[in-house]
Formats: C-alpha cells, structure tokens, sequence
C-alpha cells in the first residue's frame, strides 16, 4: 500500500512534460516540506496566539491552492500546478505581512519564489514576467509595511519562531528541489558522456564536446582489424530474428569486454563484421600485436557459440598495418570513422581468410613481437583492386 503511494507521488505520469522529469521528485519534495511546514506553523499559532482564526484561516484558503497546484503537479500538468503554486504562496507570504507585521520573516519567500520561477523549465517569457511581478510586489511591500506592526499581535516566542521557520522553510522548499534537480542533472549528463564515449574514443568525444569545427586526423601508423562470422547468412535465413540477435548480441558483448580489457577502440559493426582499430587516437609501439593477442581471444569466444546445426561458431579476420585518416561526421547520427586504404586492405584481408584464423599482410607481421611463437603459413594471394599480396595466416597465437 504505501509502495503504490509513494510511486504515485513520485512517479511522473505519462502527460508529464519530458524537460520536466528530472525535476518531478524533487518539486513534489518541495510540495510536501511546504505542507509540513504550514502544518507546525499553524499548530503554533493556534497555541500561542489568541486571535489566531484570521491568520489560520488566510493561510488556509492559500493552502487549498497550493494543494490544487500539487495536485495538478502530481498529475502531469506541471507548468501550471507550479506557476499556481507559486503564486499561491505569493498571496500567502503577503497576508501574512500584513496580518503579523515585517519581522515574521514572510517576505523571505518572495525572493524564494522567484527564484523557483526561474529555475523550472518553463517558457523564459513566462517565468521573466511573473519572477519580475514577485520581485515589484516584494518592493512594494518592503517601503509600505517594513516598518509597521502587524494587525494580529503575536508574543514575542512566537514570532522568533515563525521567523525561524521561514528562514529554514524557504532553505527546504527551494533546496530540496534545487539541490536535487542539479543531481540529476550531474546524473544526465554522466550518462549522456557514457554514451558518447561508448560510440568514440574519450579524446575524440571531449573535442567534440569543446568545439564546433570538423574533427579530423592523421593517423600515421595503425593497425586495422575487420572480424566477420563465416556462414552467418546461411544461420540468419535457418532461425528466428530472435535468435539472430541473440547470437551477435552475446558475441559482439563479450568482443567488446575485450575491447576495453586491451585499450583499444570499436569503430563500429557493418551486419555480422567487427571493426577495431589500435593505435589512435594515440599512437602506441604496440598496435599490431595488440591486435593480433585480441584476435586469438575474439576466435575463442565465438567457439562458445553454436550455429543452427550445432556447430561452433568460427569467424574470419583479417589485420592491416599502416596510416589512416580519421574523423566525426554527421550532425544528428554522428560518428567517429576511420578512412583509407589501410582499412581497405584489411578488410580484403578478412574476406580472403580463413575460418578460424589470422590473415595478416607482411607490413603488420613485421611488426609482431619476436617472442611470441605462432602457427604461421606464408601465402601469395591475388586479391580484388591490390593485385598480389604476400600474406600470412595465423592458426594460433601464443605469447611467450
């Protein structure tokens, strides 16, 4: 029972404007420290001041609006529920002023008010005007009632404590909501890194983040990986969508824990084929064998996996060492991309290969650490827009 209270209090409804959302909790937490506070303030008064049913009784009437505008919150209607609200409040903090005299500390929560105007994601014409009214109405009532007493005399205790009240009640109905809504913010924004450094390297994303201009760069030694899975058109056409997904999805996870385990970068899936590229956007001695150590993990774990007939998994890969351009493009769907023959060859490479194997060019399997002990097989191969190549496969790679 209170599980479905407390989601139907917090829990933004469907109509709920989506710029709004961070902020819902947060504004409904600033609705209930306001009705709490307003319940302690009349019990006070009640007890201690002996005209206390005109007082009471303004405050109520402003409450009930107050409430209306929660209400209205609560059910999705959150510009006006707020802009109610505050203006309710407004009403209120002035009778009070008036009824109990400058010293209760009222006129706090037009300064508070406005600010809360200002701060909600209202239209800017909208919260400008009516902040800007607040403030008028705060002046107003500052050179007319400042220096006068109220109509109600309240004891001295009692006064002290309803301004006390309404400093600290002004610090919770505009903190909370404040306080809470600059951490989802912080949150939001966490997140919206997290995505975009899950689509480009880190350093590509904070250029991205700080300049408007094109990025772009020359990438003078990389090595290039293209991995494809052999016959998975065949399994496509055998088993449901569902399955189809399910496999890559399984595989293509666990590439990318790979990925990140050697500090390398994804660019990108085409279909059944895996790009990673080693070496930018920070150069590193190391990019081909880095490479060729995650392809022997890469085939291991689509061995995990077994096709349509029961067989396991084997995938094709192909490696290329060499200068490439890289870069952004787009505006809405951007991503970072790799151009060049480098990648052109690797991928020619790839389809060259064999299942279950490395497919090297000379330029990278120079490049490979001496130590290391591979089951290695030299070819001269004819492929398409390269002629003849000189190329290794690699059956296993083994580091000494």
């Amino acid at each position: 029972m209170l599980a479905n209270y407390l989601e139907y209090v917090f829990k933004p409804r469907t109509r709920y404007p989506k710029s709004w959302a961070p902020a819902f909790a947060a504004i409904q937490l600033g609705f209930i420290a306001g009705g709490l506070g307003l319940v302690g303030r009349d019990a006070l008064l009640f007890f201690t001041v002996q005209n206390w049913h005109l007082v009471i009784f303004a405050e109520l009437c402003f409450a009930s609006i107050i409430a209306l505008g929660f209400l209205l919150h609560t059910l999705g209607y959150a510009q006006v529920g707020v802009v109610i609200s505050c203006l309710a409040g407004v009403g209120s903090a002035t009778a009070f002023i008036t009824l109990l005299g400058w010293d209760s500390m009222f006129h706090l929560w037009y300064i508070n008010l406005a600010i809360l105007l200002i701060a909600v994601p209202i239209r800017i014409s909208l919260k400008t005007a009516l902040a800007g009214l607040i403030i008028l109405l705060y002046g107003g009532m500052f050179f007319n009632f400042s220096s006068q007493d109220g109509y109600v005399n309240v004891p001295y205790l009692t006064g002290s404590l309803l301004g006390l009240s309404n400093i600290f009640g002004t610090l919770l109905v505009l903190g909370i909501p404040m306080g809470m809504y600059s951490k989802f913010l912080v949150q939001e924004r966490e997140t919206s890194e997290r995505l975009l450094h899950n689509i480009m390297p880190k350093q590509i994303a904070e250029i991205l983040k700080n300049s408007s201009e094109p990025v772009a760069l020359e990438n003078p030694d990389i090595s290039v990986m293209m991995a494809d899975i052999v016959n998975f058109t065949s399994f496509s056409d055998n088993v449901s969508a569902e399955k189809v997904v399910k496999l890559l999805n399984g595989i293509f996870s666990k590439f990318d824990e790979v990925v990140l385990e050697y500090n390398v970068e994804k660019i990108k899936t085409i279909g059944d084929a895996y790009m990673v590229v080693a070496g930018l956007p920070e150069a590193r001695a190391d990019h081909a064998q880095i490479l060729v150590d995650m392809s022997a993990r890469f085939i291991e774990i689509a061995s995990e996996y077994n096709d349509h007939e029961g067989n396991p998994i084997q995938i094709r890969i192909g490696i290329h060492s060499g200068p490439a351009v890289s870069g952004v493009i787009g505006k809405s769907k951007f991503a970072f991309d790799v151009w060049g023959d480098t990648i052109n060859t690797a991928a020619r490479l790839e389809s060259n290969g064999e299942p279950g194997k490395i497919h090297l060019s000379q330029r990278t399997f120079d490049l490979l650490d001496k130590n290391s002990s591979f089951k290695i097989r030299s070819q001269s191969i004819s492929m398409k827009g390269k002629g003849v190549m000189q190329t290794i496969l690699i059956g296993q790679a083994v580091r000494q």
